[in-house]
């Protein structure tokens, strides 16, 4: 018998597309819900599951176990613009009304102290320690440009190095440092399709701040033409730009933004939910997983849903593995028994795979044609008998078989793979242990 891996790629082929019922999130991710004060306008999860969040008067540190503490009291309501980690230990706070930035320690006894004065400042990324680039409306509602600066934390010195036209847009840094920003039309009600997602190269940031130079649209890179709107970015782990599509209530996804054809599709649909997207947080894992459906944990999404006034709410997603088993117990005595697969892909197309001996760890092989891994265990690589297993609507599959019955007791490895209805994700769960005995 070939084995496994060179089985896989055909399923796609065997496949036929049918469509799949409505749900919140993409099958393949699971999601965890925590609510807030409907007046919490900024949200920012810390190493160590901590999370410090902003109501526009009082920044709150939470930490497990441990009493909740103001790190900021402001005398005044204003409104939050964003909350993001400045360096180990240190946040940085930005709001729109009195237009001031603030580092904030996280340890007692810090005192936070202003880190700019920036008009109508709007989203952040990190350029690197101690540096910041900021997207600001700075010229007031009225300026038919946004502006991004460069400000540097320690100093406090501003200095714009590019400006572009319409409405304050979003910002975010990929791996290799290139900076991305998502315009936003300045009319109201914004039309559709007028967004764009737009690369400047990291060298020709680097070089307009040190020659004092003036970005434009000219100079940019355009990613991704058409979308109806992108109110925050965020990259995953893989050069997958994610985006607040708050036109459409919909979380988007730019797969292979650094490269060159990215394709647009949606994590998150909230269809008539009470509730949108508002910004995005990605915690990066040290696993070896990806954030890819039915993979093991490789990092994780917030997402920060509100429905401004009366709700305000934190969505944690990670992929989500399926899992197979066995309808018996081990050891599994003679007679019929039914090996399982469930929470795999709807409609999908499953290989249910049996190996002699323990679990050797597993491989994760590059399949053409795939964005994900296929984790393998190497028992897999001479099973004994493989079984195809159509998925039905709830993500589940069943193969009964009869077991003879054996002395001594003998030791095997279940493991399934399978591909999603389009033929278009890859997946196998875990390697089960099974026990066959008289």
């Amino acid at each position: 018998m070939l084995p496994l891996r060179h089985l896989v790629p055909p399923l796609a082929a065997a496949l036929c597309c049918s469509p799949a019922p409505a749900q919140l999130l993409r099958e393949g991710y699971g999601g965890q819900l925590s609510g807030f004060s409907a007046v919490t306008s900024l949200l920012l999860s810390l190493p160590g599951g901590a999370l410090a969040r902003f109501d526009g008067v009082d920044l709150w540190l939470d930490r497990p176990g441990l009493a909740t503490r103001s790190l900021l009291h402001l005398h005044a309501p204003v409104s939050g613009s964003f909350l993001v980690e400045a360096a180990p230990g240190e946040l940085l706070l930005g709001e729109s009304s009195s237009h001031r930035l603030w580092l904030v320690p996280l340890a007692a006894p810090g005192r936070p102290r202003p880190a700019a004065a920036i008009p109508f400042a709007y989203d952040t990324a990190l350029l690197s320690p101690g540096h910041a680039v900021v997207s600001a409306r700075t010229g007031g509602f009225a300026s038919p440009h946004n502006e991004l600066l460069a400000l540097d934390l320690a100093t406090g010195t501003v200095q714009v190095f590019a400006r572009l036209p319409g409405a304050s847009g979003p910002v975010a840094l990929a791996t290799n440092g290139d900076l991305y920003y998502a315009t936003a039309s300045p009319l109201f009600p914004m039309p559709a399709g007028q967004t764009e997602v737009l690369r400047f190269p990291r060298a020709l940031v680097d070089q307009a701040i040190a020659a004092q130079q003036l970005l434009g649209i000219a100079q940019a890179q355009v990613v991704a033409a058409g979308l109806d709107s992108a109110g925050d970015l965020a990259f995953d782990g893989e050069g997958d730009l994610l985006f607040t599509d708050w036109y459409n209530g919909a979380v988007g996804e730019l797969r292979g933004a650094t490269g060159p054809a990215p394709q647009r599709s949606v994590l998150i649909d909230y269809g008539a939910a009470p509730v949108g997207p508002f910004a995005l947080q990605f915690l990066p894992s040290p696993l070896a997983g990806q954030f890819e459906p039915f993979q093991p944990p490789g990092g994780a999404l917030c997402v920060h849903e509100t429905a401004w006034a009366t709700v305000s709410q934190l969505r944690t997603i990670r992929a989500a593995r399926a899992a197979a088993g066995c309808s018996i117990p081990s050891p599994i005595p003679a007679g019929p028994f039914t090996l399982q697969v469930t929470q795999g892909p709807r409609a999908g197309l499953g290989l249910v795979a049996i190996a002699f001996g323990s679990a050797q760890g597993t491989q994760a092989l590059r399949i053409a044609g795939f964005d994900q891994l296929l984790h393998l265990d190497g028992a897999m690589v001479a099973p004994v008998g493989a079984w195809l297993a159509p998925l039905d609507t709830m993500g589940a599959a069943a193969v009964t078989l009869h077991h003879p019955g054996t002395s001594p007791t003998l030791v095997a490895t279940l493991q399934a793979v399978f591909v999603d209805a389009p033929g278009a994700v890859i997946g196998a769960t875990p390697a089960v242990e099974l026990r066959f005995g008289p």
